[in-house]
């Protein structure tokens, strides 16, 4: 009887989940490590809030992979209305007053929220790339030995 070699399946889904992985990891650390405490350094302004929270709103409006904004929960659904309001004031040049602190804040745990997600992501596509490169291991030793 012929055995079959899953090896090459084995192979290929491993890369293909390695590659997933690396792809994701710069996205959620570069969020986490740069983007992240930068808003939040620019929400604590004391001085020029205004431009603080200017750059802050402008930075939080490019979203995350896991955090976009289309993809908003029915609980932030009343945010919403607020990122049009920030949009036309970013274009026309009028100023953010220090009430507009709350919605920014809202936008920044939505992209921490975001952040961790990608960041699990990249945890559970490591994990399962480690144990389907496991398995194209032992595939091929069992191969190897079968001759």
């Amino acid at each position: 009887m012929r055995k079959i070699n899953d090896s090459r399946l084995y192979l290929y889904t491993a890369a293909v989940l390695t590659l997933v992985a690396l792809a994701l990891a710069p996205v959620a650390y570069y969020s986490i490590l740069v983007v992240e405490p930068r808003v939040q350094s620019y929400l604590n302004m004391p001085e020029q809030s205004a431009e603080g929270y200017r750059k802050a709103y402008l930075m939080l409006r490019k979203p995350h992979v896991f955090a976009r904004y289309e993809n908003f929960d029915a609980a932030a659904e009343p945010i919403k209305p607020i990122l049009r309001d920030f949009d036309r004031r970013t274009a026309s040049g009028e100023a953010f007053i220090p009430d507009d602190r709350i919605y920014l804040e809202i936008l920044l745990e939505r992209r921490a929220l975001g952040s961790r997600l990608t960041r699990n992501t990249v945890v559970f596509f490591s994990l399962l790339s480690l144990l389907t490169w496991g398995m194209f291991l032992y595939e091929r030793k069992k191969n190897l030995q079968a001759g």
